[in-house]
């Protein structure tokens, strides 16, 4: 990320001292007014923005930052928010919060605001399809702070706080495989979105570390729109097909749900006859009957650390402010398999 231009680099370019500078961005009357017009050109041509950090502490007054998520509902972005707002609260902010509904146009608008309402900062986890250039680069042209939480899209360089879904999607099949599954489906998101095919590839990873073939027609993409239903119809379709899968991994708890549902229809015993893995560790999953076995994601923890990132680069002090949060799976009765099941499989196998 470029530096921020401050007071000292607008005084070297015009070799005048940084009160001179100080005093004619802030207006002051004992200032030449032709000087004042040169300083004041030079930091529009150098995109100086205001330390709004600097500034509050002067004044008292709270820093604003903004906060762009996809949903503010999904159980995993409600967490990261509740994270974000315990820190910012502590640390004496504001927060502008907006939700894009994944939709791309939404993001660049609520960008816009936050850009015209001079934010301190961005938080953001951008919506799948969506271009860099329309919601990362103006932060950068304007040296705006920014950190993306879960679905990095920028730059390698840009700093993110991130899962390791890859890990995670290999943990949750491997343990299938481990439990006596062999014939494993991925219920996932749309194919442009890059933490679904992160899932997808830890879920291939697994397979093909244990020899399984790998079926795409055990392979279902979903939408962003309404993950329960979505998750019913794609399980219908791979335990209705002939050669049905006699486990399911799905990248969300929400779309687990629907698994729930087709299962009990189609008079399938879970784990014996069907194994399911969800990912998120939300509320539900613990309600669900057998409960969930899920990959745990510390969106609290994760929303934490991207405040303190984005805290640490508004004050300057931006060193390595990217990080990875491991993989963790929660072990519970929906991917437990019953003894005597695994046994008739050994015997028969």
């Amino acid at each position: 990320m470029p530096k921020r231009v401050g007071l000292r680099d607008i005084a070297e370019a015009l070799n005048v001292s940084i009160t001179t500078v100080s005093r004619a961005l802030n207006d002051k009357f004992d200032i030449n007014p032709e000087t004042k017009k040169v300083i004041l050109e030079k930091a529009e041509e150098l995109n100086y923005r205001p330390n709004a950090f600097a500034v509050s502490l002067r004044k008292n007054e709270y820093n604003t930052i903004g906060v762009i998520l996809p949903t503010i509902d999904h159980y995993f972005f409600s967490t990261v928010l509740k994270g974000i707002m315990n820190k910012a609260h502590n640390s004496n902010y504001l927060v502008l919060i907006g939700e894009s509904g994944h939709q791309t146009d939404k993001e660049q608008q609520i960008m816009d605001q936050f850009i015209n309402h001079c934010v301190t900062g961005v938080i953001i986890s951008t919506t799948v399809g969506s271009e860099v250039k329309d919601t990362l680069e103006p932060l950068r042209r304007r040296r705006i702070p920014f950190i993306q939480v879960d679905r990095p899209a920028g730059d390698k360089d840009d700093p993110y706080v991130r899962y390791d879904d890859e890990k995670g999607a290999f943990l949750a099949t491997e343990h299938l495989i481990d439990r006596g599954f062999k014939k494993i489906a991925l219920i996932k998101g749309p194919d442009i979105c890059n933490i679904s095919n992160a899932r997808l590839s830890g879920y291939q990873l697994a397979m093909e570390k244990y020899n399984l073939p790998f079926d795409p027609r055990f392979v279902k993409s979903g939408n962003n729109i309404d993950f329960a239903e979505n998750g019913y119809h794609l399980a219908r379709q791979v335990l209705l097909a002939k050669n049905r899968p006699d486990a399911i991994f799905t990248i969300t708890d929400e779309l687990a749900t629907g698994v729930y549902r087709a299962a009990k229809e189609l008079n399938l015993r879970i784990p014996d006859d069907l194994g399911i893995v969800g990912y998120s560790n939300s509320k539900i999953s613990t309600h669900l009957s057998p409960p969930l076995t899920t990959v745990e994601q510390p969106g609290e923890e994760m929303g934490e650390q991207a405040f303190d990132f984005l805290q640490q680069s508004i004050i300057g002090n931006a060193s390595d402010l990217s990080k990875t949060f491991d993989a963790r799976l929660i072990i519970r009765d929906s991917s437990l398999k019953s003894i005597q099941i695994l046994n008739s499989i050994a015997t028969n196998g």
